[in-house]
């Protein structure tokens, strides 16, 4: 891939080895800057990179002109300033510009879902969270600035810095959450109470319970008595807090665990990955995993076994 122009230098990669990109099939196996658990580049790639996924999270700030993303079967035209974030897992492809230039940021997650209330944030990003100065105009500013100051500590590399990353990173999650959160209660609590606590409080129980149980049984009427409602006012509650329905997130959640079984344990047959994130028969898995990944699992897993030269 041939760059349209030159990288400024402020932005040269701290260990020009961790800006090589790989694919095996759909796969990108993330080179993290060496000793660290993400990295961070200036793109100027005029061409486009092939549908992909990989267990980091990605961030795209569009620096100059435009980037076109497909993900999650949407297409996204990223104009300078906007964000995307694409969740792990979930298959993308970039289109490059003659004249563009973008930040991208791949970052693992992993440790952070150790944390209670890390699970509050799983509906919002069911789906790439586009970001822009007109559909977030209250919080945009912060988070913008916020992925800047990211850019700069890791090209300064000073100390503690892959430290302050995570920590600037855990400021941005936060005000996304609750954005989402305030935002979901705002038309049936006002003013600001302590039943936004409670209520808060119950969903991220609910959340972390589900994460833990997806593979049971799990259903409706089970999760409303765990959360203390009745079957009906707790689907209403679910679907307005998290913005999707009970079912719709269960599937979304088994979804998620069967990539990640798909990706790590060829071992596994679809069959016996299908019953053990919760389904009980191959044909309703199928279905549900063609809607959330936009192909079927024997698909998803042909793409990572086939060859592609980069």
């Amino acid at each position: 891939m041939k760059p349209s122009k030159q990288i400024p230098p402020r932005y040269e990669q701290p260990d020009p080895c961790a800006y090589v990109r790989s694919l095996n099939g759909s796969l990108e196996t993330v080179r993290f800057l060496p000793e660290s658990h993400l990295r961070i580049w200036y793109n100027i790639q005029s061409e486009g990179y092939a549908s992909h996924y990989h267990d980091a999270l990605e961030i795209i700030v569009c620096a100059e002109h435009q980037y076109i993303i497909a993900a999650n079967n949407q297409a996204f035209t990223l104009n300078r300033g906007d964000i995307l974030i694409i969740p792990p897992y979930m298959l993308h492809e970039l289109s490059g510009t003659p004249h563009g230039a973008r930040f991208i940021f791949l970052i693992d997650i992993s440790m952070l879902k150790c944390f209670q209330d890390f699970k509050t944030l799983d509906p919002i990003f069911m789906k790439p969270f586009l970001c822009t100065s007109s559909n977030h105009s209250d919080i945009y500013a912060y988070i913008y600035n916020t992925l800047m100051q990211m850019v700069e500590i890791y090209f300064s590399h000073n100390l503690f810095w892959e430290t302050s990353i995570y920590s600037l990173l855990l400021n941005v999650l936060l005000t996304i959450g609750r954005h989402h959160f305030y935002n979901s209660v705002a038309d049936t609590l006002q003013p600001a109470s302590t039943k936004q606590q409670e209520y808060y409080e119950i969903f991220a129980n609910l959340l972390n319970y589900i994460d833990a149980h997806y593979a049971d049984d799990l259903t409706l009427e089970q999760a409303a008595d765990y959360s203390g409602f009745s079957k009906y006012h707790f689907a209403r509650l679910f679907k307005q807090h998290t913005h999707t329905t009970y079912h719709h997130y269960l599937c979304h959640k088994r979804i998620q665990a069967a990539q990640f079984l798909l990706t790590n344990d060829t071992e596994l047959t679809v069959t016996n990955i299908a019953f053990r994130v919760g389904f009980n028969n191959l044909a309703t898995f199928c279905r549900c995993f063609t809607k959330y990944a936009n192909c079927s699992p024997t698909e998803y897993r042909n793409k990572l076994r086939k060859e592609e030269p980069m």
